[in-house]
């Protein structure tokens, strides 16, 4: 399915080992026997970008799903069954989103997505820039959301003519996938866009039904009308076409099961497994916590996390700001939150995948800028507690805890007394993570292996401590440099 360049070819013999596994077939059982790369398990923590012609319209209204409110002059129903984008039984009214629509282009039936689109013209935007600051921030992948629910495709696509070549001239796939790449990072992409069949049901009664948009559109259908053959073909062209150029380590989707049936999605897993085997690389895929298991693939908790440690490798995607996609509401996550959530999340085997949303002008924002090399200094004292590492026999212990594997959650603000554990791959180390400042020693309860040496990452002050009664009790130096959260590094005999 997928075209090998020489190089490519070249790295097919360098790691012939990975490319002499069984070639995946398109059934639950085959596809199931696909595992999260040994890359993902080591990395634990990657960025990615909501940027899009989205990103206008949350600037103007404040709402991520711009272009589906967009076109609510009644009350609808955004989704969760068979009303959705219809107007509800108790009209409260158009939605703010429409109203602030009309004040600035217009009716949507005159000035719908379609338009506004195209005003989608950043003269900002950096690739060196951005790669740099994800590499300062300490990510071990990165990539953009490649599109979204919008159909606007973040890159020269010839399988659309909506995509950022054709209408703003430049390419922003190639760009980050270049320079994440000369950084040393996993390059990855996120697709959205198995949630568009839906998406514009509310368009059909503005501007949705003209035949000259149907390749942004769709033929117009109500909820729960099977999938066009012409959707079918959009859905899968656009992937195929973004591993031939750009050859992604990791296809995040969003909402995939939910919407895309087994016999699409099913080959489209297939080939891409298989194009890893060819290519000797391992790639990966994820599936949302809320969506049917999907064989093979990374499951990721959006905003969430899980309660326990996990057996397999999983994901969280969250986001600095409020929302995805850039605006001016208030909210911002602090570099302590981010620090906590990461070591909770690697504490329990999973990995987090942070988003940032730059503005409309390819801008990322200098508060969320500023929180990235925050999380990146605190991994280049304490990094080695996270990445390369793997789950101690408990995740951790403390009083703050989650009540149920699930996605969005609510903030969790962690103590001194809330301690998560990694360990080196060989289990020679244990690594005991403090979430907030230590009081004058702190007492590990599961740490009863017998310890060789204790160090405090970040100090090159004598860290005093004992074992007593299956309990580690470790000092804390007065003269500790402030941190977000404090590591100690055990040595076991």
């Amino acid at each position: 399915m997928y075209r090998l360049s020489p190089f490519l070819v070249a790295t097919v013999l360098a790691l012939s080992t990975y490319s002499l596994r069984a070639e995946f077939t398109a059934t639950f059982e085959s596809l199931d026997q696909h595992q999260a790369p040994e890359w993902f398990r080591d990395a634990k923590f990657g960025i990615y970008t909501h940027w899009t012609p989205t990103t206008v319209g949350n600037e103007i209204a404040g709402v991520g799903w711009y272009p589906f409110w967009m076109y609510a002059d009644v009350s609808i129903q955004r989704e969760g069954g068979p009303g959705q984008g219809m107007p509800t039984k108790e009209n409260t009214g158009p939605h703010w989103a429409y109203t602030e629509h009309v004040k600035r282009f217009g009716p949507p039936s005159e000035f719908g997505w379609k338009d506004l689109l195209k005003t989608f013209q950043p003269k900002s935007f950096n690739a060196a820039e951005w790669a740099d600051l994800f590499e300062e921030a300490g990510a071990r992948f990165a990539g953009p959301v490649a599109i979204h629910h919008d159909g606007y495709a973040m890159w020269d696509s010839d399988v659309t003519r909506w995509c950022a070549q054709r209408q703003a001239g430049f390419d922003p796939s190639k760009a980050l996938e270049r320079e994440i790449r000369r950084r040393g990072m996993k390059y990855i992409a996120s697709f959205h866009h198995s949630h568009t069949w839906r998406y514009f049901l509310p368009a059909y009664r503005h501007d949705g039904t003209d035949p000259e948009y149907v390749d942004l559109y769709f033929e117009p259908h109500v909820f729960g009308d099977p999938l066009s053959p012409r959707f079918k073909q959009w859905w899968r062209g656009l992937l195929d076409e973004y591993i031939n150029k750009y050859d992604p380590d990791m296809i995040w989707l969003d909402m995939g099961t939910r919407d895309i049936p087994n016999d699409l999605m099913y080959p489209f897993l297939a080939d891409y497994y298989n194009h890893g085997l060819k290519t000797g690389k391992e790639v990966a895929t994820t599936v949302k916590s809320y969506s049917p298991y999907l064989p093979g693939a990374i499951v990721d908790y959006e905003k969430g996390r899980v309660k326990d440690l996990e057996a397999e490798p999983w994901l969280t995607d969250d986001t600095v700001a409020p929302g995805w996609f850039h605006s001016s509401q208030p909210g911002v996550k602090t570099s302590n939150d981010v620090i906590d959530i990461l070591a909770d999340i690697v504490s329990k085997n999973g990995c987090l995948l942070l988003n940032v949303g730059p503005t409309s002008d390819g801008v990322i924002p200098d508060s969320e800028v500023q929180i990235l090399r925050e999380v990146g200094a605190w991994l280049k004292v304490n990094g080695e507690a996270i990445y390369d590492t793997r789950p101690w026999h408990t995740a951790g212990e403390g009083p703050t805890v989650i009540a149920k594997s699930k996605g969005f959650l609510k903030n969790l603000h962690y103590t001194n007394k809330d301690i998560r554990y990694t360990r080196t791959k060989d289990g020679t180390t244990v690594y005991a993570i403090v979430l907030n400042t230590p009081e004058i020693d702190v007492t590990l309860t599961h740490v009863d292996q017998a310890v060789k040496t204790v160090r405090l990452l970040g100090s090159d002050e004598t860290i005093p401590w004992q074992q007593d009664g299956g309990l580690t009790r470790v000092g804390f130096p007065s003269t500790a440099a402030e941190q977000y959260a404090y590591v100690y590094k055990l040595e076991l005999k």
